[in-house]
């Protein structure tokens, strides 16, 4: 029904909200404003301000995420499934019931030709992030908490492993990742304007763990995981100096396209890795693997210490490919988002070569 945002008209706006119990007559009119990250989305974003008749009632505010319009990024999208996996979670798990995150208002999804649209509650009392400046310490706390609460909303949960639109860790969309970090590491480097030996070489010896961190994270207590916590994917509002553990933050989790099912930590290795800057997340590390073991222990899911700082050195490994194949062949929609993933890149490399000589 909606392919772009074009497609977003009261009438046809109506006609999905009604048919999903969410108003009961059309808007009479809409006021469509393009959201656009910056950072290669992959998909369509707007928010969508509705008005209603006087008998009506519905919501004022939503966002519409649709297909991305950008062929090189639906070629991504449709390689490893990323919308027929977000389609999932909102279909088969509706976070928002369990944790922080939006709303699914209406949704739609046509299994044959891989594509939907998805209209959200629009969480207009959170304020975003800067994924290119990076994370203040509080929004790191507080994002580490919300990562921390998904997981264990989630932990070992058995209909997981049924979804076949849900990839564990073992599965290609994800263990292929290591041959397309083969394939792109050259061309990360030219966009880079080129690495020192050391680095190379530490980065190819990250690389042989890979396929450990594959196996590993199949294993043992597992969960959903986001699979792309970066600070653009998260949203934060104040609840005041209460003195809990987030600092009187809250975050809440957007964007589900990487959605995975294995070893939860591994988001937490993934938010520091793109979303501090280096210097930050070699200060804050102690003090956030700490915090989302005892976020986890007090939810009832204890994790051994030595165990958590493992699997968080081996997330690293894991994550290697994102960020190298991100700016090799992602198209960043303005200079933003070409910002985002070169810092993104950097950021990412540092925490690998940080992490790689104390796994054994």
């Amino acid at each position: 029904m909606f392919r772009d945002l074009g497609d977003l008209t009261a009438d046809r706006l109506g006609d999905a909200l009604m048919a999903a119990g969410a108003a009961a007559c059309a808007p009479t009119t809409v006021a469509i404003e393009a959201i656009d990250d910056g950072s290669g989305f992959l998909g369509s974003l707007a928010r969508v301000r509705l008005t209603w008749p006087e008998s009506g009632d519905g919501p004022v505010s939503i966002i519409a995420k649709l297909p991305t319009t950008i062929p090189e990024n639906q070629a991504i999208v449709d390689r490893f499934d990323y919308d027929r996996r977000e389609a999932g979670v909102y279909r088969e798990l509706r976070p928002w019931e369990r944790t922080s995150s939006p709303r699914a208002v209406a949704q739609w999804w046509d299994e044959t030709t891989r594509r939907g649209w998805l209209l959200l509650e629009d969480l207009d009392s959170y304020a975003a992030g800067d994924g290119v400046a990076g994370a203040t310490e509080a929004e790191a706390r507080a994002a580490v908490v919300a990562l921390a609460r998904w997981h264990g909303a989630f932990w070992n949960d058995p209909r997981l492993a049924s979804f076949d639109w849900l990839p564990e860790s073992t599965d290609p969309l994800v263990a292929d990742y290591g041959m397309i970090f083969d394939v792109t590491w050259d061309m990360c480097v030219d966009r880079l304007g080129g690495v020192d030996r050391s680095l190379d070489t530490t980065v190819r010896r990250a690389r042989r763990w890979f396929d450990t961190a594959v196996e590993e994270f199949a294993r043992g207590d597992r969960t959903l995981v986001h699979g792309d916590a970066r600070l653009d994917n998260l949203r934060f509002r104040s609840t005041g100096p209460d003195g809990s553990p987030s600092g009187g933050l809250e975050a809440a989790l957007l964007d589900f396209q990487l959605a995975s099912h294995g070893r939860g930590v591994y988001d937490v290795a993934f938010f520091c890795a793109g979303s501090l800057d280096t210097q930050t997340r070699r200060r804050l590390e102690p003090e956030l693997l700490d915090l989302y073991g005892s976020t986890l222990a007090a939810l009832g899911h204890p994790v051994d210490e030595a165990e958590l700082w493992r699997d968080y050195r081996l997330g690293h490994m894991l994550n290697l490919p994102n960020p190298v194949s991100a700016l090799a062949v992602v198209t960043p929609a303005d200079e933003r988002g070409a910002t985002f993933l070169r810092r993104n890149a950097e950021r990412g490399l540092a925490a690998v070569a940080d992490h790689v000589d104390l796994l054994h």
